[in-house]
């Protein structure tokens, strides 16, 4: 699978909802870099995927390698 494909996928959607749900949770779902505005995206920060790493749920699926 490539990367725009893993990003249409049902557990790419299931895991975005989660880690906004939980930022939501904790803070209204505000943007983690600035703090100020809401968050709009979810993105990975930590470890960019590629069209390798896209595959490991490790990398793609890790609550700890996102950022709202």
């Amino acid at each position: 699978m490539t990367q725009a494909q893993f990003y249409k996928t049902p557990a790419w959607r299931k895991c975005r909802a989660a880690y906004i749900a939980r930022r939501v949770a904790i803070d209204g779902g505000l943007c983690e870099m600035c703090g100020r505005d809401l968050g709009k995206v979810v993105h990975h920060f930590k470890v960019w995927l590629d069209d390798v790493n896209c595959n490991d749920p490790t990398i793609s699926l890790n609550p700890a390698n996102l950022r709202y």
